[in-house]
């Protein structure tokens, strides 16, 4: 506990630091101080198979400071704190562990030159094929630190003609457990340095349109000396409106890309197409034909003062930590819910407020269900389906979320990968189901069902794991800054890595804000 203790207060510290100089620029404030306390009395706390199930209670302290802030050139926005996990008979080893994030957007030069930062702590599986915890627990527990910077030059030259330039750099550093997955923690891919840069011209079409664009990503781990993929590709497309509401255009590039020790150098040719029906609906369509085949992007949003619903589609070359740029399937609810607010509340300072209030007042839950990120030394294709939708009744909330994605080693190259290096292929599916019912202004039910699946490809199509949790819940607000809740907890995971374990909980949980 004294390793991950002292990461914790480093995080805290330098978190701390960091909204605190960003907070003395601000012309305006607003600091919560909130506190989660929970006792979670479990049935099989270690996740044991049958036979070997050991019954805990686990006592989880969470303090955290909430900060907004919004000035003329920069919004500051986030939440910080620590998680304290206290098993009362040791049945896993208690833990001090950083949780949150913080995010900042910045003008130094107004309309001109923009600054972006964000700092997170999450947790991440430290083995894909066990067991995944959904309430405080330090069982196949890491947590990932991760720093992200975006300076950006973004300009319209005129009414028509834009310039982008912009590079983002993801840290990402992992601390906590260890597992047979990576003994003593010493796995290479555990901190990576992803980075990306792009240059891009673009006329917007009126009715004619033209873009250039260099585009540079760069995938290393901080352990070792050559990328573990490296793309740059130079991009010219023309295009054309052949509405208000509808843009068609043609691309052709070239790209040189260098990974598993290979270096190529291909034609890239495509389509894209823009189609806004509505001011509340997009669909956004990239396919290019490029060295391992057909590469998709297409992307569907569509909201209502109601509902709002979103759909993405992609095929194309990744390694392990450069999803960090790419964006994850799986739904951000606070995201849809600020999309469904946005035409009643077109201030962003205000909107966020009535966001938080409605996570908190229907126990949203912050993040639907999303794929495992597995270890891996090399490239791969992905292809991800994923569709989330949030619908926001009276006194009904009902979210649901469905992700399919499989990896695999990149096609159509004769590297020298051995097959049995090829460890971290894999298949998932996942689908989550919630919802919630305000039965008073005070007291609010809810439940949820989660399902996920999780297939090895190549070297590790031997090993095969699901995961099903339900979730029963009540919560009563004790006063304005108080919340009181109750819930039952029923998971059951089967592996054919490990033997089937189940668990059933009860939770009592307290938040307050001071």
């Amino acid at each position: 506990m004294a390793t991950d203790a002292l990461a914790a207060r480093r995080w805290a510290l330098s978190a701390i630091a960091a909204a605190t100089t960003a907070l003395a620029q601000a012309q305006s404030a607003r600091l919560n101080t909130e506190l989660d306390a929970s006792l979670t009395l479990s049935n099989n706390a270690a996740y044991g198979t049958v036979g070997q199930a050991q019954a805990d209670a686990v006592l989880l302290l969470a303090p955290r400071v909430s900060v907004f802030s919004r000035g003329a050139q920069m919004q500051l926005d986030g939440s910080l704190g620590v998680e304290a996990v206290l098993y009362a008979r040791g049945t896993q080893r208690s833990l001090l562990r950083p949780r949150g994030g913080i995010n900042l957007q910045s003008q130094p030069v107004e309309r001109w030159l923009h600054f972006d930062a964000s700092l997170s702590a999450d947790r991440v599986s430290a083995d894909p094929y066990a067991a995944q915890p959904q309430a405080a627990s330090s069982f196949n527990d890491y947590t990932a630190l991760r720093l992200r910077v975006t300076p950006y030059i973004q300009r319209d030259l005129t009414p028509s003609l834009s310039l982008l330039a912009r590079s983002d750099h993801v840290l990402t550093h992992r601390v906590g457990s260890v597992s047979a997955v990576d003994p003593g923690g010493t796995e290479p891919s555990r901190d990576a340095h992803v980075q990306e840069q792009l240059v891009q011209l673009q006329q917007r079409p009126l009715p004619l349109g033209w873009s250039v664009e260099l585009r540079r990503q760069d995938t290393r781990y901080t352990a070792e000396s050559a990328a573990v993929l490296r793309q740059t590709s130079a991009r010219l497309s023309a295009s054309y409106a052949l509405s208000e509401s509808f843009d068609l255009g043609v691309v052709a590039g070239q790209e040189l890309s260098q990974y598993s020790l290979q270096d190529r150098s291909d034609t890239i040719v495509g389509l894209r197409a823009l189609w806004r029906p509505t001011e509340r609906s997009e669909l956004r369509a990239n396919v290019e034909r490029r060295f391992f085949g057909t590469g998709l992007d297409v992307e569907l949003r569509h909201r209502t003062p109601w509902f709002s619903f979103s759909a993405r589609f992609d095929r194309q070359p990744v390694a392990q930590a450069g999803t960090h740029l790419l964006g994850q399937a799986g739904g951000d609810v606070a995201a849809l819910l600020d999309g469904m607010l946005t035409t009643r509340m077109p201030d962003p300072g205000v909107r966020q407020l009535a966001v938080q209030g409605l996570m908190r007042d229907y126990q949203f839950p912050a993040t639907l269900v999303r794929p495992l990120e597995l270890y891996t030394s090399y490239a791969q294709l992905q292809q991800e389906v994923s569709a989330t939708a949030l619908f926001q009744g009276r006194l009904t909330t009902v979210s649901t979320t469905l992700f399919l994605r499989r990896r695999e080693r990149l096609v159509n190259v004769e590297d020298v990968l051995a097959a049995a290096a090829l460890t971290s292929d894999n298949q998932q599916l996942g689908l989550e189901v919630a919802a919630s019912r305000r039965l008073s202004p005070l007291l609010t039910l809810t439940a949820s069902l989660r399902h996920t699946r999780i297939q090895g490809l190549a070297a590790r199509s031997d090993r095969e794991s699901t995961d099903t949790v339900l979730n029963l819940g009540a919560s009563r607000a004790l006063s304005t800054t108080s919340r009181l809740g109750l819930s039952l907890r029923h998971q059951r995971a089967t592996s054919a890595v490990t033997n089937a374990a189940g668990e059933t909980a009860l939770t009592v949980m307290l938040s307050h804000r001071f």
